[in-house]
Formats: C-alpha cells, sequence, structure tokens
C-alpha cells in the first residue's frame, strides 16, 4: 500500500519537469519570432535598386591638320651666254717661188754606126730558133688533157605508181619534184648512181612517210633526194576520176654517164 504513493509523487515530479520544459520550449520558439517578425520590419525584402549615373566621356579633339608644305619654285634655268667671238688670225701665205729652171744637157754626138756583120748574126737566130722548137710539148698535153676530160653526168628522175591510169598527174608530181632536187656536187668520173625513195600520198595531197627504199651509196645524194621529196609538199590533189584514198609511189634519182 505505500509503493503506489510514492509511484504517484514520481509522476507527479515527471510531469512538471515536462511542463517546465515545454513551457520553456514555447518560451524560446516565442522569442525566435518576434524576433524574426521584428528583422523583417527593419529590413524588407526586396530587390536591390542600384543607382546609376550616366557619365559620358569626354571625346578626343581631331587632331589639327598639317601644314602644307610649299614647294619651291623652280630656280630659272641659267642663261647661256654666247661664246666670245675669237678674233681672227690671218694666216700669212708663203709667197710662190717660181719653179727653177731646168737646165738642158748638153748634145752628145753619136758614134759612128758600124757595119753590120751578116756572117756572125745569122747563127745566132738558127739557134733561138732551135731553142723555141722544144716548147711544143706542153701544148700538145694540154690539148691532150682537154680531151681527155669527161662529160658532165646526166641526172635524171622517174616515177612508178602502179596501177594508175593518170599520166598527166604523175608528170605535175615528177615536174614539182624535180623543182626541189639539188643534188651534191660530185666528180664527172663518179659512178653512176641511184636512190628510190618511196612515200605514200593522200588524196589531198599531203606526203607521208618518205623513206629510202634504195640507197645510192652516197649518204649526201641520199639525202638530198629525200629533202626534194619533202621539200615539194603538198602535192597536187587526186584527180577527179581517181578514187581511192591513197597512192604509193616509187620516186628514183638517178645519176647517168654520158657516153
Amino acid at each position: 500500500m505505500k509503493a503506489r504513493p510514492d509511484m504517484e509523487k514520481e509522476m507527479d515530479i515527471g510531469f512538471k519537469k515536462m511542463l517546465i520544459l515545454s513551457g520553456l520550449f514555447h518560451a524560446g520558439l516565442l522569442v525566435i519570432l518576434l524576433a524574426l517578425a521584428l528583422n523583417r520590419s527593419t529590413h524588407p525584402f526586396g530587390p536591390h535598386v542600384y543607382h546609376v549615373d550616366l557619365v559620358t566621356l569626354p571625346q578626343p579633339s581631331a587632331a589639327p591638320p598639317a601644314p602644307v608644305k610649299e614647294i619651291p619654285a623652280a630656280p630659272p634655268p641659267p642663261v647661256q651666254k654666247p661664246p666670245a667671238a675669237r678674233p681672227k688670225v690671218e694666216v700669212k701665205k708663203p709667197p710662190i717661188q717660181p719653179p727653177p729652171k731646168a737646165i738642158k744637157p748638153a748634145a752628145t754626138v753619136p758614134p759612128p754606126a758600124k757595119p753590120p756583120q751578116k756572117s756572125q748574126e745569122a747563127a745566132p737566130q738558127k739557134e733561138t730558133a732551135s731553142e723555141a722548137s722544144p716548147a711544143a710539148p706542153p701544148n700538145a698535153k694540154s690539148s691532150e688533157n682537154v680531151s681527155a676530160i669527161a662529160p658532165a653526168p646526166k641526172l635524171q628522175t622517174g616515177i612508178e605508181v602502179p596501177d594508175f591510169k593518170f599520166p598527166y598527174y604523175t608528170d605535175m608530181i615528177q615536174r614539182k619534184i624535180e623543182m626541189n632536187w639539188s643534188p651534191p656536187p660530185l666528180e664527172s668520173t663518179a659512178e653512176a648512181k641511184e636512190a628510190v625513195v618511196g612515200f605514200v600520198l593522200f588524196s589531198n595531197g599531203k606526203i607521208g612517210d618518205p623513206k629510202i627504199e634504195k640507197s645510192s651509196g652516197n649518204a649526201f645524194f641520199d639525202q638530198a633526194a629525200l629533202r626534194a621529196v619533202y621539200l615539194a609538199n603538198p602535192l597536187p590533189p587526186f584527180p577527179q576520176g581517181f578514187h581511192d584514198a591513197s597512192l604509193t609511189i616509187h620516186f628514183s634519182f638517178a645519176l647517168m654517164k654520158k657516153s
């Protein structure tokens, strides 16, 4: 029975403590709320406003224009003074002296003429005639050399076009190539030579692929023949009655000896 009153006392004491703590807590909370209210009234919330004064910057003053330099006037050209007249110096001519008189030589008297000696003069004349007679052999040799000179060689050309029935056209080709042929100088005793140049002739007269088909044995002679064909390009176009696209031509250049 005694334990129960003790328990009630302890419960009363605990309850009182809790009331005191609760009162202190609420009093503290009230103080905090009042402090916040006072702070809000003294410092109201809102955006911060900044007052800015716009000040214009001073503009730099324009630089003064540079002074214009005056161009000095060109000095007047110097006046050329006329050259002073030179005093004329009179050159005295030397006196003309008369030519000296020719001294005539003294006349000489010719000696008396001697009578001619016929017998003594006749013999030397015969000797001079006999001495002049051996001069004949050189003339004889020169005549022999003239007769021994061989005649100049004869130059000939020829054209071969198989299955072509327009002779007047081949004559035109031959004449034009001959006009451009300049054979090299050869000795009169040179042997007969012949070079054959083959080439293709197109319908418009153009020459194609000229070459030496037969050499003469002389490089200069062959080159002269080939050059004549090159210089004759182009030749006359094909005649109207011939319808092939090209022709193969064999042109001969010959050096023949005269009999």
